[in-house]
């Protein structure tokens, strides 16, 4: 269970460093952007609340400041500003810009207040208990001043969570964008998430000062739901900025994909007619490096192919020209066309074998997604036949 907690803790304290990066370049682009700089501020101390109680980071911090539980103080200090922060964000992209200012207001000072409190009841109490990350917190609440201290602190996220889940769902029922929706149901169900880590802390609190509540496996439970709703916050906040370039990077693979699918195609009739393309053939090997500009290399590899049926058609074996044409629409079409070229390209170091040319089969409404897909099929089966050409030659 440490290690799983180990883990969970780095992942959100690179997530959430990561996150600021991402973000804050873009508040440079767009400085009047008051959702953007409160994302950045979010990012920026769920990084720190997560980075300074790293055991890597602790015991410096410790001995920098010499004052016992300083890293107490930070995350929970830290956890009030993101709270914050996350409110202001919500409140300025649900609610038009005179009352989302308001609104943002009240919420600083507000938050403002209930931390400048938090940290004076902290300095009171002053909590003495040092033990690993999981444990300190446990080991001070059983102290009656420090668990009542807990309770405030729980109460000062509780409603600010509780806020955002009711925020997040009421706006995410107004919008149609599909990342922006799904954001905002990440958003409040880590909101949520955390409000379950709220209640179950809660628990242990009255688990350990009373008599009429068990006190349960919660020892580590409350780590687990706190840095899953961090890690889903995280991801709902920053999806609609990355969400939509998915659609284009899977585009691009498949694109990549057709690239190397017609390049044993290619290839073979850029060896017997090398007039055809623009650039000569790379190695083999390379050809799994993408080149630049892949959209126009794709759309020239076609291109490229087609011109070279049409070049060597003359070389190509009638029997096979009659067979290709027996075979239109049908299942196999795609390898006769195949075994078409391989004969033309058999014949393409001697004479031609006619003088007639193969009739152009490109259908002059066809796409070029459709174009590819046929090209991609005879490439298959031009290297399927090579294969076996290949293993009836070793045999």
């Amino acid at each position: 269970m440490n290690q799983l907690f180990e883990l969970l803790s780095w992942a959100c304290a690179i997530a959430s460093l990561a996150a600021f990066a991402y973000k804050l370049p873009k508040l440079r682009v767009s400085t009047q952007s008051a959702t953007l700089f409160a994302l950045c501020i979010y990012f920026l101390f769920n990084a720190v609340a997560y980075w300074a109680d790293l055991e890597i980071l602790r015991g410096r911090l410790v001995r920098a400041f010499d004052y016992p539980n300083i890293t107490v103080i930070i995350v929970q200090a830290s956890v009030v500003v993101l709270t914050a922060a996350q409110q202001v964000s919500i409140v300025y992209m649900i609610l038009p810009p005179a009352k989302a200012r308001r609104a943002a207001r009240r919420q600083i000072i507000g938050f403002g207040i209930a931390l400048a409190v938090l940290i004076a009841l902290f300095a009171a109490i002053h909590p003495s208990k040092v033990s690993s990350t999981q444990e300190t917190v446990y080991l001070n609440i059983k102290d009656r001043n420090y668990a009542l201290y807990m309770s405030y602190y729980l109460a000062i996220c509780a409603i600010g969570r509780f806020q955002t889940v009711l925020f997040s769902f009421r706006y995410a029922r107004t919008i149609r964008d599909f990342w922006l929706r799904l954001g905002m149901c990440c958003v409040a169900g880590g909101s949520a998430l955390i409000l379950v880590y709220c209640a179950v802390r809660y628990w242990q609190i009255l688990a350990l000062h009373t008599d009429f509540v068990d006190r349960g496996p919660w020892k580590f439970l409350f780590w687990l739901i706190a840095d899953i709703g961090t890690l889903l916050q995280m991801f709902g906040w920053t999806a609609p900025s990355w969400g939509p370039k998915l659609g284009g990077l899977r585009s691009w693979l498949m694109n990549y994909r057709a690239y190397r699918r017609l390049g044993p195609l290619w290839r073979a009739i850029a060896q017997a007619a090398p007039e055809i393309p623009l650039e000569p053939a790379r190695h083999p090997m390379l050809d799994w490096i993408p080149p630049r500009s892949l959209d126009y290399r794709l759309y020239r590899r076609v291109i490229e192919i087609r011109d070279g049926q049409l070049d060597l058609a003359r070389m190509a074996d009638p029997i096979a020209i009659h067979r290709l044409e027996q075979a239109r629409r049908m299942e196999h079409e795609a390898l006769f066309e195949a075994a078409l070229l391989q004969s033309a390209l058999r014949g393409a170091a001697g004479c031609p074998v006619h003088d007639g040319l193969l009739p152009n089969r490109r259908p002059a409404d066809i796409s070029l997604p459709q174009e590819i897909r046929q090209l991609t099929q005879i490439s298959q089966a031009f290297r399927s036949l090579g294969s076996r050409r290949l293993a009836r030659f070793r045999g």
